[in-house]
């Protein structure tokens, strides 16, 4: 088999947990494969070899959703990430200190993915859920990882990213996104103005690799009255030192 070629039951067993994974409840076989639009025996026949390793389960009408062994695959991941057990002090110390929410991100095949947060004393909970898929385009953290590739992997995800209008203020051209990636790079941090949620605004910054490249963003995010406010900017000077301090660790 050539290197790099897809092996169709496997990438079909995939799109299954993806299926499962953005599926509020549990699925009949009928459902999955009218979604998919393959044969029920094609859908029975993976479903069964996955539930014998645990990452497909059924309830007691037979319905399929996502098994355990999964849920161990994400805690012997998330242990064995340094990143996480390096930040978490941080953002712990940030949110406590401020009273704000606090995120720490990820890049994952164009989309924003929280690998942790704290969220604000006033139990709020405004933060993304750990394990979601944020937009590029309008978060800050996406903008930020935008900002900071190199330009052919920007073009790359762009390209398969629409720019949807989440808010009014949400960004929909191409002009006046690279102009604010720009903004970006020129000042060393992003920032969130109601884009992809109405009042919501948040700021984020880089944190390095030992190479020199972004590969996590760290931000507040909160009900800011408006971005140019002390508040913010508060918020802004707190994110950037700790970026820093975050990056020297690493």
């Amino acid at each position: 088999m050539q290197e790099g070629k897809t092996i169709q039951s496997v990438a079909k067993a995939m799109n299954l947990l993806d299926l499962l994974a953005d599926s509020p409840q549990p699925m009949t076989l009928a459902e999955i494969s009218q979604k998919t639009g393959w044969p029920k025996s094609t859908v029975h026949g993976l479903l069964s070899t996955m539930r014998e390793y645990s990452v497909i389960a059924q309830d007691e009408e037979g319905r399929y959703m996502l098994g355990i062994r999964l849920f161990e695959y994400g805690c012997t991941l998330s242990s064995s990430w340094t990143i996480i057990e390096t930040a978490k002090p941080y953002i712990q110390h940030i949110s406590y200190t401020t009273g704000e929410a606090v995120f720490l991100s990820i890049l994952d095949r164009g989309e924003v993915i929280t690998l942790d947060r704290a969220d604000n004393r006033t139990g709020l909970w405004i933060s993304a859920e750990m394990g979601c898929r944020l937009p590029v385009h309008c978060t800050s953290q996406g903008k930020l990882f935008l900002a900071y590739m190199p330009e052919q992997e920007q073009k790359s995800i762009l390209k398969r990213t629409p720019l949807r209008p989440y808010t009014e203020h949400t960004i929909t051209t191409m002009p006046a996104l690279q102009k604010e990636l720009e903004l970006i790079r020129q000042r060393g941090y992003a920032t969130e103005n109601g884009e992809y949620k109405t009042g919501m605004r948040s700021v984020a910054a880089p944190i390095f690799d030992e190479t020199g490249s972004v590969r996590y963003a760290i931000g507040i995010i909160g009900m800011f009255r408006q971005i140019e406010s002390e508040r913010f900017s508060r918020a802004t000077e707190v994110v950037l030192e700790t970026a820093r301090k975050i990056s020297q660790s690493l």
